[in-house]
């Protein structure tokens, strides 16, 4: 049977557990956005300014993530010259570029320049805000070898929230250090400021001010402590937490004696001969492995890409007992002993060697922070570089051996037993395989453990292909090898990804490095992610509204293109449907209701020999539907039409309130009222009942559904308490709307005249 102790024990390489807004009653099309209530108007002129530009995601709020497109020149090559030589040669391009994502060129400071073996550029620039670092913020511009910028990388952003953001901490760093230590669970734990004061944005994407706290100590289970606590310097709420310890060629081997003190004593430095300590000899002959499998796929002169002194410590105990862990500490790598019952010596394992020396690759470029999804992507690259670089030794092999991580080692009286599986996740007891399932607690570190399976199934579909193991998806991956794979993989965690990369944004960087280095392997990249549940979630920024009934005509596009519109379905229809017609080329239709649709991700597709195409769906839910239009082939003259049918909206009677109703994020429920002539004013309100939840808001039209862009009157406030009136109204059918500006529950509409 399994032993389980490494399911609760929580460290770098086995795991680690810690215990609107606005006046309501615009009239007559006044669209002036409320402060609360974003419109993206900003974002939609800057990227009217660029050529050629798709928003290939975007963040939650709706500020682009990844663009592609020509964004101009840099005025001069930029290969050799220092940071602040290459920034020079691109500030026409950062100002073209900066504002789709609500920044000045000012707010970015350049970081470093990276070249890769096609001699692309990436400059990776951090984000200042009122003179203070952003954690974890970062832009990466991407120049091709003749210097145009092509692509933009960015999680850093402005928007209105960063105009009301305090400048100044109103919490001492002493309280925010007592704070930082109630929250760590560790022995011997000290805690103190580092007098860094940076802004941090949480997982709900609210940015803080903070105070940087380090926390040292001690697990009970002898793992080293050293985590980075981000406090907020308002309220002493902890925002962040972020590992330095990380379980998971010129050498030299130490003892730890048994100890744990480090590095300990030098047993067996570079060209040495055999020492006859076989955890020492077989370590040392592991970080060989390790470093010629960089240095040989990638030209990586180890783990800083300069030379750094691979140093590893063996024999480490905390308390003179066999320690079942390996960890990297920031400087070198850490193992333990085992058990002989749970582990054997855990140096001996060439996975766990390039598992912890992956670590500090990572930490030399995405930077990805060791917490929720990106510290999930930080141990998945670990494990993922493991079975890469023992699938290198053994000639590419595949065979299940190379999903194992760790077999080598752990659990000596089971055969076949390994700490993870990357083709089946799951299999171990805690990893998780799916997003929609993935792991949201503050339990190790936000689940960099249990979520990196996620990553890690990817990879093995990716490499070998096939499907889910536990049929979450349908989706077929034809797999493109482990070579390939790991090429994808390590370009974007080198040149694509930033230290707050999600999940979502592996999937962007690994499609991009797919289509720069392999382009007839990028479907699979996107298969491989869409079988673990991670595929497009954000609406195209560029979306085009249709009308109900009403045709567009004139369409066409190149081969590959992709063109995106999006119909506002009102709630009670019977029927949706989107139609194309044209007799020239082919193209491919794909609808998917409130994001994005795409070849893997969509509620309807239609993908026959022609540009005839036709999706039905019978009683939609209420909201706006995406379409996207792929071109097969090049096409022209092709119409879309796409229409709704059904009861459509209730009827209010004058002066007496709705049933009360609920309504889901980007949802509309309508209702009509017949005002006739001669009246003074006519007057909607809403109002939530007891309870009530969410934010909805008030939109009325004459005549017709209001949209967010097109209403008689609206009112945007926080919460589900609107009002708007109309003066001397025409006699008419109002239609009077709920729009969910988030989910929200037990709301009623009435109208008066």
């Amino acid at each position: 049977m399994r032993n389980t102790i490494l399911r609760s024990v929580c460290a770098a390489w086995l795991g680690l557990t810690y215990t609107a807004c606005g006046a309501a009653g615009q009239q007559d099309g006044d669209l002036t956005a409320s402060p609360e209530k974003d419109t993206g108007q900003d974002i939609q002129v800057a990227l009217s300014a660029l050529t050629e530009v798709t928003v290939l995601a975007s963040h939650e709020e709706g500020t682009p993530s990844f663009i592609k497109g020509r964004f101009g020149q840099a005025t001069r090559s930029l290969a050799g010259l220092r940071a602040e030589e290459a920034h020079a040669g691109v500030q026409e391009v950062l100002r073209n570029v900066a504002p789709v994502f609500r920044l000045s060129p000012e707010a970015l400071v350049l970081k470093r320049v990276s070249t890769d073996e096609q001699g692309h550029q990436f400059l990776r620039y951090g984000q200042m805000l009122n003179g203070r670092e952003v954690l974890g913020a970062e832009l990466i511009l991407f120049l091709n070898r003749e210097g145009t910028a092509y692509a933009v990388n960015s999680s850093a952003r402005g928007g209105p929230q960063t105009l009301r953001l305090a400048a100044m901490p109103t919490l001492a760093s002493e309280a925010a250090a007592v704070s930082a230590a109630a929250a760590t669970d560790a022995l011997r734990k000290e805690a103190r400021a580092t007098g860094r004061i940076v802004y941090v944005r949480g997982e709900d994407g609210t940015l803080a001010l903070t105070h940087e706290i380090q926390v040292t100590g001690v697990r009970t289970d002898g793992l080293p402590v050293d985590d980075r606590l981000y406090v907020n310097a308002q309220n002493g709420q902890i925002v962040l937490r972020d590992a330095r310890i990380h379980t998971a060629l010129n050498r030299a081997v130490y003892s730890a004696n048994g100890g744990r003190t480090l590095p300990g004593t030098l047993k067996r430095a570079e060209g040495a001969a055999a020492t006859n300590d076989a955890h020492v000899d077989m370590n040392y002959e592991q970080l060989g492995k390790t470093y010629d499998c960089y240095k040989t796929n990638f030209g990586r002169d180890s783990y800083n890409g300069a030379g750094a002194q691979l140093k590893s410590t063996v024999h480490y105990s905390e308390d003179g007992t066999g320690y079942v862990n390996a960890y990297w500490n920031g400087s070198q790598m850490v193992y333990g002993d085992g058990d002989n019952s749970t582990s054997i010596e855990l140096g001996k394992d060439l996975d766990v060697t390039v598992h912890e020396l992956t670590h500090a690759v990572t930490e030399n470029e995405s930077d990805l922070v060791y917490s929720n999804e990106p510290g999930a992507l930080n141990e998945g690259m670990s494990d993922i570089f493991a079975a890469y670089c023992e699938s290198w030794t053994r000639s590419w092999a595949t065979d299940t051996d190379v999903w194992l991580i760790g077999e080598d080692v752990w659990t000596p009286g089971t055969a076949n037993d390994a700490l993870r599986y990357m083709n089946n996740p799951t299999k171990d007891g805690s990893s998780r395989d799916y997003y929609p399932e993935r792991y949201t607690g503050t339990s190790d570190y936000g689940g960099v453990h249990s979520n990196s399976g996620i990553a890690n199934l990817a990879f093995y579909l990716l490499s070998a292909g096939g499907t889910h193991p536990r049929a979450k998806t349908t989706v077929s991956v034809t797999g493109i090898g482990v070579q390939k794979a790991g090429k994808i993989f390590y370009e974007a965690n080198a040149n694509c990804m930033t230290s707050s990369s999600s999940f979502a944004a592996a999937k962007t960087c690994t499609e991009q490095k797919a289509d720069q280095f392999y382009p007839s392997d990028k479907a699979s990249v996107t298969a491989a992610w869409a079988a673990v549940g991670v595929g497009s979630t954000a609406p195209p920024a560029s979306a085009t509204p249709l009308t109900n009934g009403t045709a567009v005509t004139g369409l066409s596009d190149s081969i590959g293109g992709l063109k995106y519109y999006k119909l506002t379905v009102p709630a009670s229809q019977s029927s949706l449907k989107f139609v194309t017609t044209g007799t020239t080329g082919d193209l491919d239709l794909y609808v998917k209701l409130g994001s994005a649709s795409d070849t893997t991700t969509y509620d309807c597709k239609s993908d026959g020999a022609s540009s005839a195409e036709t999706c039905t769906l019978s009683n939609p839910a209420a909201g706006d539907w995406y379409v996207t239009l792929k071109a097969y082939t090049a096409y022209s003259a092709v119409t879309l039409t796409g229409t709704y049918t059904g009861s459509g909206a209730k009827v209010l009677t004058n002066g007496v309130a709705s049933a009360a109703f609920s309504g889901a994020k980007s949802s509309w429920t309508c209702w009509t009222l017949s005002v006739p002539s001669g009246k003074s004013t006519v007057t909607f309100a809403q109002a939530g009942g007891s309870p009530t939840s969410g934010d909805s808001d008030l939109y009325v039209q004459v005549g017709a559904q209001p949209t967010t862009s097109s209403y008689k009157c609206r009112s945007q406030n926080s919460g589900n308490t609107e009002s708007c009136s109309v003066s001397s109204p025409a006699a008419g059918t109002y239609y009077v709307c709920s729009y969910g500006y988030s989910a929200y529950t037990n709301v009623t509409l009435k109208g008066t005249y």
